[in-house]
């Protein structure tokens, strides 16, 4: 699998929420004026999304590749993650019919799985073909995975089974030697070693030379302990960059799973399914706005049937946008409406503009971030970055949180024309004004929520 431990530890990551004065993505005072906000293009957040699959677990809904990739297409992202160990032409055909919806792929070498195992070391005969086999369709190659993973069997590398962290270090520099040696990959980034537990770069850190010079982005593991959406996210980032350095991240995994019981083995708790749909589409801004190049979310359905909400069955196999028999969950509709409202077809190079825009009665808790369309629409993201659910305790069952939505007004230097969407809500990619109170040429008021609303603006100089 390639979720493993993230999840067992992501409630030690609390002791870094200091570092979150370092995050501001947007808040705004009781009445705060802004000068030119500037925008960012809507197709390079809509590009920065990505999705975890299983193409090889056949015992699982992935083994219906027909609703698979039906899934995926209508989901409308343009990139995936999956392990490429297998080099059996029916999972590389999987592989590759994504790829022809219009995906791109980050390809896992896991390490200490299918391969290569903990005896042996990777190979170039091994490890070119099996990336080359899936051009023209890969992006990225990316390995180990967790090697700090405590719910395995110690990480161990090559002949001398050289233990973790100094062979993680020497499999990372073995792909990397591979991948930059072969003319018919050297093109293609290689990504660094994830880490369960953020602060264990600081084990790979210590092995020098640092910054690790063989990795070509950075990588993270961003869970978010069942709390809000940029729940440890500057930890994550400060502590993957005391590895990689000043390169740009990629989040290979992020995401909440929905069963709700009290999981009592350290994994993280779950949340509901209206929770993660509020949370999962901010988890993705918040990574695009802390600069994080792409990130993936775990994953696209649920491995297990497990109809009883009280199961203590655990949190893997429940981190689906799909149910199990591919109904979808509200986050799957959600995340589908917000690249449907973002997608630019024109997706042309231009430079993103900004607006002039004060806030009148907004909370300490506002957030917000402008994107911008090629052909001139503005869409500004804003929510209350509020909890949305309680997670189980040993006394105490979970349960979903209702804040109350507060009033709040967009003044604007000049006139404009205003439309809301709500992707999470029944109107999805059509208008409404249920959160609208009022409107003038200059103006509107809007009662905010904590789910992402986005406002159309149209005509501001």
């Amino acid at each position: 699998m390639i979720r493993t431990g993230s999840v067992f530890r992501m409630l030690s990551s609390i002791r870094v929420r200091w570092i979150l004065a370092l995050f501001i993505l947007a808040a705004a005072a009781s009445k705060a004026g802004e000068t030119g906000i500037q925008a960012k293009r809507a197709a390079d957040f809509v590009d920065s999304m990505g999705i975890n699959v299983h193409m090889k677990y056949t015992n699982t809904p992935y083994g219906d590749t027909e609703r698979i990739y039906e899934a995926l297409q209508a989901l409308g992202m343009r990139h995936f993650r999956d392990e490429i160990n297998d080099t059996a032409p029916w999972f590389v055909a999987r592989l590759k019919h994504i790829g022809s919806l219009g995906y791109t792929l980050c390809g896992l070498i896991e390490g200490g799985n299918d391969y290569p195992s903990p005896s042996s070391k990777l190979e170039a005969g091994a490890v070119t073909p099996m990336i080359a086999n899936l051009r023209p369709y890969i992006e990225a190659v990316e390995g180990p995975n967790e090697p700090d993973d405590p719910t395995k069997p110690p990480f161990e590398y090559g002949g001398n089974f050289d233990p973790y962290p100094q062979g993680a270090i020497e499999e990372s520099e073995d792909l990397w030697s591979i991948v930059k040696s072969s003319p018919e990959i050297r093109d293609l980034p290689v990504l660094g070693i994830s880490e369960g537990t953020p602060q264990d770069f600081a084990k790979l850190a210590a092995i020098p030379p640092n910054p690790f010079p063989d990795a070509t982005y950075g990588n993270l593991h961003a869970y978010q302990g069942g709390g809000l959406a940029d729940a440890g996210l500057p930890g994550y980032t400060y502590y993957a960059r005391e590895f990689t350095g000043n390169r740009a991240l990629w989040t290979t995994e992020m995401g909440y799973h929905n069963n709700t019981s009290y999981l009592s083995d350290g994994e993280q708790q779950g949340v509901s399914i209206r929770a993660s749909a509020i949370y999962l589409p901010i988890a993705f801004l918040s990574g695009f706005n802390n600069g994080v190049m792409r990130t993936f979310s775990y994953e696209l359905i649920d491995e297990f049937d497990d109809p009883n909400p009280t199961s203590q069955s655990g949190g893997e196999g429940h981190y689906g946008l799909l149910n199990y028999d591919f109904t979808p969950k509200p986050a799957y509709t959600t995340l589908r409406n917000l690249i449907a409202l973002l997608h630019d077809s024109g997706r042309q190079a231009f430079h993103p503009g900004s607006i002039e825009i004060e806030f009148d009665g907004a909370p300490g808790t506002m957030r917000y971030a402008l994107l911008q369309k090629s052909n001139g629409e503005f869409l500004l993201a804003i929510w209350n970055n509020l909890p949305v659910y309680q997670v189980a305790t040993p006394q105490t069952s979970g349960e979903d949180i209702y804040p109350a939505e507060v009033p709040v007004t967009l003044r604007f230097s000049t006139p404009a024309s205003f439309t809301v969407f709500s992707p999470s809500d029944e109107s999805g990619v059509n208008p409404t004004e249920d959160y609208t109170a009022s409107i003038t040429p200059t103006s509107i008021s809007i009662n905010l929520p904590p789910e992402m609303l986005l406002i159309r603006i149209e005509g501001p100089q």
